[in-house]
């Protein structure tokens, strides 16, 4: 049995042949019972699904609760069974059963902001990406691989439109200053892998952050002693800025988005937590923060290895990234402003549209090999 340590040693050394190009598909002798690359139909896949009936998918989303229902309506004959989890939970539970030979799950519904799924999963050959071919046509190949992301998500920084009228911050580094001290709320790191992902960035585009540093404050950037660079330095000082640690974005944006406060905090969350304001919730995100606005999460869907119901996972897929024509019910769930998809056919709901917003690409090489050095360093500022 291949433990994670082993496993992620392994795809370390693999890096090497990857890096510069697209990544490698490990073909398997279920993948290619799979017909992974097979131009197939809905119509096609529905008659072998019913002979399978049911699909099982390990989401990172409520949401898929929703997808469920109007597949199964659908598609009747064809059982969803969804299991809400959160990426770590889902990468847990498929490494458990990969090495029980157990077969469950047939697709997972994940983000990959650690590069877990990408260097590790991916690479053994334990998940693999499918494409659709009519609906692949319509999508840029850096959403092809590892996996079939069919949205774009990213962590911004949140606050009350009752109380600003525009914007409070316009730089990362403002969230350093002394008059957010003890406003800023944040997800734990170590429970949310797109916020150790955005830390990882901030770190690997240090320069971006030490010259962003120097334009809001007119003056060099001074480390430390012992901080490697700019983005750790970033790191140490928000967490030193009294910040309100939470379980979860949705305790983040309920805090920040309620009504009739007068000095309610400010915070980061993930972007589709924008539709929150449905709820009732006053609630804005900044777009245009200085170097970047965030990091790009791209929501991942890929089939597991030896799944038993692979028409049916294939069937599903095409259901969530909205069919051939987007207009399938799959992936209105999805379609709320602060999610970007990635089709060229469809139109985000996002008052921003992505042209418009400078964003740093999510870097799975350097954020396996990183992630681990950045949780570390956090833990290191919390026990201070």
């Amino acid at each position: 049995m291949m433990n994670r340590t082993r496993a992620r040693l392994v795809a370390l050394a693999s890096l090497s042949l990857a890096a510069g190009g697209a990544w490698a598909q490990v073909s398997t002798a279920w993948a290619k019972k799979a017909a992974l690359d097979a131009p197939d139909t809905a119509e096609q896949l529905y008659e072998a699904a019913k002979k399978e009936g049911k699909v099982v998918i390990y989401s990172m989303s409520s949401r898929s609760k929703d997808v469920k229902a109007g597949f199964e309506k659908l598609y009747p004959g064809v059982k969803v069974e969804t299991y809400d989890m959160r990426n770590t939970e889902i990468f847990e539970k498929i490494e458990r059963e990969n090495a029980a030979g157990i077969k469950n799950a047939d697709v997972i519904f994940v983000k990959d902001s650690d590069g877990t799924m990408a260097n590790d999963f991916y690479a053994r050959g334990v998940v693999h990406s499918y494409v659709p071919k009519d609906i692949g046509a319509k999508v840029d190949a850096q959403f092809k691989q590892p996996g079939f992301a069919i949205y774009l998500e990213m962590k911004l920084v949140f606050y009350n439109t009752e109380v600003y009228d525009k914007d409070p911050i316009d730089s990362w580094w403002d969230l350093t200053r002394p008059e957010w001290k003890g406003k800023i709320m944040l997800t734990n790191p170590q429970a949310a892998i797109e916020t150790l992902g955005l830390f990882c960035s901030f770190v690997q585009n240090s320069a971006e952050m030490a010259a962003d540093y120097k334009r809001e404050f007119g003056q060099d950037l001074k480390l430390s002693p012992g901080v490697a660079n700019a983005g750790y330095e970033f790191i140490k000082r928000l967490a030193a800025n009294d910040l309100v640690i939470t379980n979860s974005d949705q305790e983040v944006v309920d805090a920040i988005g309620a009504a009739g406060q007068k000095n309610p905090p400010i915070g980061i969350a993930t972007s589709s937590k924008i539709r929150d304001k449905s709820k009732g919730l006053k609630l804005g995100s900044v777009t245009t923060l200085k170097p970047r606005s965030s990091t790009g999460n791209p929501a991942y869907l890929c089939m597991v290895e030896g799944g038993q119901h692979p028409n049916a996972a294939k069937l599903l897929i095409r259901y969530m990234a909205g069919e051939a024509d987007g207009k399938a019910d799959g992936y209105k769930p999805f379609d709320v402003e602060g999610s970007w998809p990635t089709r060229s056919d469809m139109v985000t709901k996002s008052k921003t549209p992505l042209s418009e917003m400078k964003l740093w690409a999510e870097d799975a090489k350097y954020n396996y090999p990183n992630t681990v050095k950045v949780t570390n360093f956090w833990l290191s500022l919390k026990k201070k």
